[in-house]
């Protein structure tokens, strides 16, 4: 048998080369885990946030420019109430993404993002795809 690192001959029930000490088992090299789903996790979380604070300025704005009429319009209401939601998926998202809990919910979370900020989305969701292996 040969080490796959550095090519020496070692003994077939060796656990490590003798030579460079790799690791023989499987003759496998051992994954490197990369940080990609943690750049993924900070960018959902951050983007995530400051869509949610954005919001809510522009409701409590809305709401004062339009709150001394007998009806307020329905966008004034609805429209920065729904664009919470995303936000808040993004955050959930992103502490999955941080912990490497769940890749799926990593992925909605950054899918949930490209709403809010189409930009740091993409960016996000392109990191959490890369990033698949580096989760449970």
């Amino acid at each position: 048998m040969f080490c796959s690192k550095c090519g020496k001959e070692t003994a077939d029930n060796a656990a490590f080369c003798a030579s460079c000490g790799a690791s023989l088992a499987g003759g496998q090299p051992a994954k490197k885990k990369t940080q990609l789903s943690l750049a993924a996790g900070i960018i959902d979380i951050a983007a995530g946030a400051f869509s949610i604070i954005s919001m809510l300025g522009m409701a409590i704005f809305l709401f004062v420019m339009f709150g001394t009429e007998e009806e307020i319009p329905f966008f004034v209401v609805f429209f920065p109430l729904a664009m919470l939601i995303p936000g808040i998926i993004a955050v959930v998202g992103g502490i999955f993404a941080l912990r490497r809990r769940s890749w799926v919910m990593a992925l909605v979370g950054s899918i949930a993002l490209i709403v809010t900020s189409s930009l740091l989305g993409v960016a996000a969701l392109v990191l959490t795809i890369m990033a698949r292996d580096e989760f449970e």
